[in-house]
Formats: structure tokens, sequence, C-alpha cells
């Protein structure tokens, strides 16, 4: 405590925590933000190839964006940390603090894995199918963002809108997953039916009409 009691009361982190300035707080929570958009960005679309949402997406121009990723995470740690100094004695005791942090380096793993498994030492990974592996790495990392996100969010707010959000968040997540699963057995109980029983009747016009 005495360490980061310390470290909030430099004259350079209050000077960030308490400047109206755009180059203050502002500015290191707008690179933070800025910093996530391209470490989580690219993750969507590779996910978005690995999980079948959008098959037709080549794989192998994907594996440009690992600097991509790499230059997101050093901005989102590096403005992370200066956020952090502004108010560390808080940031210890918040308990959905920690659950980011913890959610955000679980994706970063992750993440990391799946690079591996579908770019490492693969000439062209569109000639390999995605393994099983992959697709549960992806999930996974989908799963640890959404929760870093989420948690990020609700670091700024007391315990009963936390609470709150949470509820209502999980309450989205629930019938999301009651409306895929109702689609998918929509979609699988029609591939079913025999294309003959979908096949209309026409009606043929009655001998003498006009």
């Amino acid at each position: 405590m005495a360490f980061l009691i310390w470290l909030q009361n430099l004259s350079v982190v209050t000077w960030i925590r308490e400047s109206e300035s755009l180059l203050g707080y502002t500015l290191y929570l707008a690179g933070h933000t800025i910093g996530l958009v391209f470490l989580v960005g690219p993750t969507l679309v590779i996910a978005a190839r690995v999980l079948g949402i959008a098959p037709d997406l080549p794989l192998r121009p994907m594996a440009r964006f690992r600097p991509v990723i790499i230059s997101g995470l050093v901005l989102t740690v590096v403005t992370g940390l200066v956020l952090f100094a502004t108010a560390p004695v808080g940031y210890v005791h918040n308990v959905v603090f920690i659950v980011k942090i913890a959610a955000i380096i679980a994706a970063v793993l992750c993440l990391n894995a799946l690079l591996r498994n579908l770019f490492a030492g693969v000439a062209n990974p569109d000639e390999n199918p995605i393994t099983l592996r992959a697709r549960s790495l992806t999930s996974a990392t989908l799963v640890f963002w959404v929760i870093a996100v989420v948690a990020g969010r609700l670091t700024a707010y007391s315990g009963v809108v936390v609470i709150a959000s949470l509820a209502a968040f999980m309450v989205v997540v629930v019938n999301a997953a009651w409306i895929v699963a109702l689609s998918r057995f929509v979609l699988t109980r029609r591939d079913q039916v025999p294309k003959a029983a979908l096949t209309y009747a026409r009606a043929t016009p009655a001998n003498g009409g006009k």
C-alpha cells in the first residue's frame, strides 16, 4: 500500500489525473480504447473465419494481423498502467477490476495459442481443415474478451450497479443462446424434410373455362 500511495501521489500522475488538458487522462483513456480496438478487432475477423460465420474469408492473409495485434496489446498495456497509476489503491480493492485483468490475461494466452495453431509452421493455412482445438481456443478467446470488456466498463460503478448490470447481461446472454438454439433447431428440421414435401401443388385450369 505504501508503494501504491507513493505512485498515486507522484507529480506527473497527479497532473494526468487532475488536468483538464486533452494530453492528460483523456489522452491515455483514448489510447487505451484504441489499443483494445487493434487487439480485439482482428481477433473477431479471425474468429468469424474459424467458427464458420464467414467461411469464404481466406486465412492466409490474416497472418499479417499479428503485428497489429501486438501493437494493440502494447498500447493497451502502457496506457492501462498509466490509468492504473492514477488510482491504484482503489483498483486493487476493486473485484471487478481484478476480474478484468484476469480475463485479459486469459484472452491473450488463448489468442496466442490460437495464432500458433493456425499459422505456426504452415505455409498455407487454407489447405488445412480447422481443428477442434482451434475452434475451442477461438470460443474461449471470445468469452474472455467479452468478460474483460464488460468488467472494464463496470469498473467505475458501485456494487449495486455492477450486480444489476451483470443480471441484465446474463438475461441477454440467455435469450441470445435460446434464439440461436431455436434457429438451429428450425434449420435442422427444415433440412430433414423431404424436398417433395416442400413442393406446392399448382392449380390446374378447369376445362371449358375462359
